[in-house]
């Protein structure tokens, strides 16, 4: 650490006025702090060059009251937005497709979604039959193929739903990529976009808009597919079956992104809204600090100091909306899930019924190897995300 006289060198750092406070971060990372607007101004000072006795002295007279620099430093070194003797500077990351996403995201193109959507609810409107279902999963009588549909069907929507989120990023500069995670028992695609809070507030909106838009997209477009396939004979017809049954599937993905207890994108658009920066941890705290209270266990109780007063605020009429994704849960089990997964059972017991010598028979059989595949990938995918968590440096992405 250089001495109160020399100045610091600080990596680039992003400034975000968000009402009274500014959030300040560290470019290219996760590393954000919520400072008052002297504090960020003190900050600036001293990325600007200044020593931190200098700092000091023009905040004292600039803002009539001392400041202790050591624990500000301090604080500030830990944040990670001190330069370590020796340390390179961070390279500047290259932005990718950035021209393809401002097109994506042009005016006429915009133009073009909003006439697909229109088109398809004009034609649900005429013919209800079309209108998603679970029934039009079930495109064909076997079981094998309705599950690989139900699941590896789905692929491309799920890479197309996360490199929504990656180009609206791109649009507007952030360096983002696609990785993998899991989601409930799913293995899923995961946006990977550090700094994005450096950016105003109105900009995360469509960054984090962008997957649902494409999933409205996607729907509209398949099911308007296969209402004009419907008719057709033999192979097109089949495709319009197909088109129908992967529509199906991202509605019900679409309903879970209002699990907010998920962190999903409308818990992101939600917070964002709110002025929160990490609403789900603070609501998750005090619920666990109530439970604790009520059992009597005072000692395990969490300080509450790691959140802004906003955050917990909020949190204390947030935390009861958890509700509102139980129940959006429990009606996608009641009205998708369950139906489908009903039926995919009762075609295999009955293909299983009719024994070896039955081409149904190897059907089911290799549907159940699927399932005990997919769980398998879950599985490992999980404990590698866990041991590269456990091993990733504080503040740093796994």
């Amino acid at each position: 650490m250089a001495t109160d006289s020399s100045p610091l060198v600080l990596h680039p750092l992003t400034f975000v006025v968000e009402g009274d406070d500014v959030l300040v971060g560290r470019s290219g990372t996760d590393s954000y702090a919520v400072l008052p607007a002297d504090g960020a101004a003190l900050l600036k000072r001293m990325a600007g060059g200044a020593s931190p006795a200098a700092a000091a002295a023009w905040y004292e007279r600039t803002y009539r009251q001392p400041v202790d620099i050591g624990d500000f430093t301090a604080a500030i070194a830990e944040l990670g937005f001190v330069r370590a003797p020796g340390e390179p500077p961070a390279p500047v990351a290259r932005v990718r497709l950035q021209r393809l996403s401002c097109a994506l995201a042009s005016r006429p193109a915009l133009a073009l979604y909003v006439a697909v959507i229109l088109a398809w609810v004009l034609t649900i409107a005429r013919h209800t039959e079309f209108a998603p279902h679970a029934g039009q999963v079930f495109f064909a009588h076997s079981v094998v193929l309705v599950q690989l549909l139900i699941v590896f069907g789905q692929v491309p929507w799920l890479f197309l739903h996360e490199s929504a989120h990656v180009l609206a990023g791109r649009r507007v500069g952030l360096p983002s990529e696609l990785g993998f995670g899991t989601r409930l028992y799913f293995v899923v695609f995961e946006t990977r976009m550090p700094s994005l809070l450096s950016l105003p507030q109105r900009q995360r909106y469509f960054v984090f808009a962008a997957g649902m838009l494409l999933d409205l997209l996607a729907i509209r477009a398949l099911g308007l597919l296969g209402y004009a396939l419907h008719g057709r004979d033999g192979a097109w017809q089949t495709v319009g079956a197909v088109a129908l049954a992967m529509a199906f599937p991202i509605c019900t993905r679409l309903a879970y992104q209002f699990l907010l207890f998920l962190q999903t994108d409308v818990y992101y658009i939600v917070a964002t809204a709110l002025g929160c920066y990490d609403l789900h941890s603070a609501a998750r705290a005090l619920v666990i600090n109530r439970i604790w209270r009520v059992l009597r266990g005072p000692e395990r109780v969490r300080p509450l100091d790691g959140w802004t007063e906003r955050d917990l605020r909020v949190a204390r009429w947030y935390a009861p909306l958890f509700a509102v994704g139980v129940t959006v849960m429990l009606a996608v089990w009641a009205l998708a899930l369950i139906p489908v997964m009903t039926g995919l059972v009762r075609m295999a017991l009955d293909a299983l019924a009719v024994g070896a010598g039955d081409p149904r028979f190897w059907d089911a059989a290799l549907f159940i190897a699927i399932n005990v595949a997919q769980i398998a990938i879950f599985a490992r995918v999980t404990l590698r995300n866990r041991v590269r968590a456990r091993l990733a440096p504080q503040g740093e992405l796994p």
